[in-house]
């Protein structure tokens, strides 16, 4: 099967080891996102350090391409044989960042998206997959449904063959990132997730990003305990799953769908 032929239309984002273009399917007009890995500042192309990238963003496309769920951004084509692989994934209208940024929206509207959210990483648990970088702009609307994207930190607990040299630094998004991930995320099981998740959910009721402590102020009374519970410090005084947490959320509030 021959590979679809891309254009490249125009940048979206760049940061970290990767940069977004607006791309062109050239066999059928469709508008897709191109994803690239970049090397940038003083790594050299041929260094260890720019190789580890590469096979973390390799390891990104696979992952991301063997879950296959409505709530987890496919994979439309890759190639990882050149020395800046790159896929094509769907377009997004706009990701949660985006919203939870924009005109206030009702408390049930962002509750949905949580609960897509939950849907996605329950599914991802059970395939072994940790995402460990969950946050709202990783969080994408694909027509009309909200995406989990960017595995480019997660970790298959059923494949430890490759491990990062930097197994013990931080991964993940400060604020998002549980306590255990400053310690050795390479450790990081579901619970990190949870965390990840009910610091959205606290930025969701609140429209306050979150900071490096529970900012609790304007959270309906009963979800603080739900959130408390998410964050705290012990992995084990946490949710242990997404569906221990669904069912917290629906002992409050039915889903909106």
């Amino acid at each position: 099967m021959q590979m679809p032929a891309y254009k490249k239309v125009k940048e979206i984002k760049s940061g970290g080891q990767a940069a977004v273009w607006r791309g062109r399917d050239m066999d059928t007009g469709q508008y897709v996102a191109l994803k690239y890995l970049t090397v940038r500042g003083e790594k050299r192309p041929k260094s260890a350090e720019a190789e580890e990238e590469r096979i973390r963003f390799i390891r990104e496309v696979k992952t991301q391409q063997e879950l296959s769920h409505p709530n987890i951004t496919p994979v439309l084509a890759y190639s990882g044989k050149v020395h800046h692989p790159w896929y094509a994934m769907p377009l997004a209208d706009e990701t949660f960042e985006d919203c939870l940024k924009g005109p206030k929206r009702d408390a049930s509207w962002s509750l949905e998206v949580i609960h897509q959210v939950i849907d996605a990483m329950e599914y991802s648990h059970e395939q072994g997959v940790i995402h460990r970088d969950l946050k709202p702009s990783n969080v994408l609307n694909i027509n009309n449904s909200w995406l989990v994207s960017d595995f480019g930190y997660c970790r298959n607990i059923h494949s430890e063959s490759i491990k990062m040299t930097q197994a013990k630094a931080l991964l993940g998004t400060w604020f998002y990132a549980a306590p255990e991930q400053f310690d050795d995320a390479h450790e990081a099981g579901p619970p990190a997730d949870v965390y990840a998740v009910g610091k959205i959910l606290m930025y969701c009721l609140t429209g306050n990003p979150p900071g490096p402590y529970l900012r609790l102020k304007g959270v309906p009374e009963p979800y603080k305990d739900v959130i408390v519970r998410c964050a705290a410090e012990e992995p084990e005084d946490r949710y242990q799953s997404m569906s221990a947490l669904r069912e917290a959320l629906l002992s409050i509030a039915p889903r909106n769908c």
